[in-house]
């Protein structure tokens, strides 16, 4: 009930801030996570039975919210655009979908470590066989997707991709394990029925995934026409479309597939502006060893396949007076916004554009350009090499308007992400007046 308590005072403070409607739906996704796991564990204390020892009763129960979080983890994983406004855009639901799995796979543990076998009757060797196999396997998955363990294991994104493809067959094992050993579940009809329809739900999600999502998921046929380099870490490409083409909200990702069947896999990356015909303009950072090899082997005439558009990174949410804050290649989404403003437009922006040195700032020319245009739009260039880092009291001693009535919209580096977001939360800016970009997909 405390759960339930406090969900309802979070919604009524959210109902009262004066921010967009679009800012208030995204708290819907993850209030409803929330609401419904304080729902399963109030049911859970009611249908328990009182004859079982309680220390086993809630060694269960973490069990079934384990069950529940990767149902969570596989609804999020599906790339459901209806989910989208909800969560915030496909980056918010990815991380969300990773909290889940960590969050389930913590509570697996003492679940395993508290049950032991049922109590009152003899171990089915079966179904504790299912649950070793599905607790290695997901502990496993969550360890190999955690950033510093695959640099350890020196884990391609596309290996790990390949892997974490097992998580729904692991959870579907732990949900016959469930019915099989948990005697809370069995003296229990609506506990039952409960337990079955989640791990059903996680299961068809997981099937949707494999089966049939590439099939249903928005696509479009393209054509490379066009390869820069920039720089030498930095392809640019412009994607001509074969048939209808797709039509991206400046700020919006794609998943990018080149090359034909078996050839390069599909990646995501922001869209840096559109043309005529509905073209499209990437940029593309070598990082991995895969966008590397792209890099390279670039060429025009190249099939591609574009699937999407996603993502909710909107300078339209924030007001008039904003700051966009583009660390290194994460000045891509900015280039199409300032492509969608025109000279009439109201808002005021200060641009911080960082990167190393001038060198390495290949975007520089054209946003001076977009700026002697735009004359609401003031350009920042921040080369750390010989300044130092960009922090928040820079931002703040470059606003010409008190720093808590401004929207700071940040896409970079994660550590430059958290420190100015830090900052911010600090000098009192409201949480959601910070906007930030999240392309941790791992």
């Amino acid at each position: 009930m405390p759960a339930l308590v406090a969900v309802l005072v979070y919604w009524f403070r959210v109902l009262r801030r004066p921010m967009d409607v679009r800012l208030k739906r995204r708290h819907v996704g993850g209030s409803a996570v929330l609401t419904l796991g304080a729902g399963m564990i109030v049911l859970w204390v009611q249908e328990r039975p009182m004859t079982l020892p309680g220390r086993y009763k809630w060694g269960e129960l973490a069990g079934v919210m384990a069950v529940y979080l990767f149902t969570w983890s596989l609804i999020l994983a599906t790339r459901a655009r209806w989910l989208e406004p909800w969560f915030g855009g496909l980056d918010r639901m990815y991380l969300w979908h990773k909290r889940a799995a960590i969050a389930g796979t913590l509570l697996v543990l003492p679940h395993f470590t508290v049950t032991g076998a049922a109590p009152g009757r003899p171990a089915n060797t079966a179904g504790l066989a299912l649950g070793v196999i599905s607790l290695l396997g997901i502990i496993g998955l969550v360890v190999i997707s955690l950033p510093r363990a695959a640099r350890i294991l020196r884990l391609s994104y596309y290996r790990w991709k390949f892997l974490h493809r097992l998580m729904g067959l692991f959870v579907a094992t732990s949900v016959v394990h469930g019915l099989v050993l948990d005697q809370v579940i069995a003296s229990s009809l609506v506990l039952r029925v409960v337990f079955l329809i989640e791990g059903t739900a996680g299961f068809l999600c997981y099937l949707y995934e494999e089966l049939l999502m590439r099939r249903l998921l928005p696509t479009a046929d393209y054509t490379v026409t066009s390869v820069t380099r920039p720089a030498e870490d930095i392809v640019e490409l412009r994607l001509t479309p074969s048939g209808p083409g797709i039509t991206p909200q400046p700020g919006q990702f794609v998943f990018l597939h080149v090359g034909g069947d078996g050839a390069w896999h599909e990646h995501p990356f922001s869209v840096a502006g559109t043309g005529p015909g509905r073209q499209l303009r990437l940029s593309v950072r070598a990082r991995g060893r895969e966008t590397r090899t792209l890099s390279a082997e670039l060429t025009p005439g190249l099939p591609a396949t574009v699937s999407g558009p996603y993502g909710m990174f909107d300078f339209t949410l924030g007001g008039r007076a904003q700051v966009w804050i583009a660390g290194g290649i994460g000045i891509v989404p900015f280039l199409s916004w300032l492509q969608a403003l025109t000279s009439e437009d109201r808002h005021s922006v200060e641009l911080f554009y960082i990167v190393p040195t001038e060198a390495d700032a290949v975007y520089l020319p054209e946003l001076l350009a977009q700026s002697d245009r735009l004359q609401s739009v003031r350009l920042h260039p921040v080369f750390t090499r010989t300044r130092g880092h960009l922090t928040g009291a820079d931002v703040d001693a470059a606003l010409q308007v008190p720093i808590t009535d401004v929207h700071t919209f940040i896409c970079g580096p994660v550590p430059m992400v958290v420190d100015i977001s830090r900052y911010l939360r600090r000098r009192g800016v409201p949480r959601d007046y910070i906007h930030a970009e999240h392309f941790a997909f791992r």
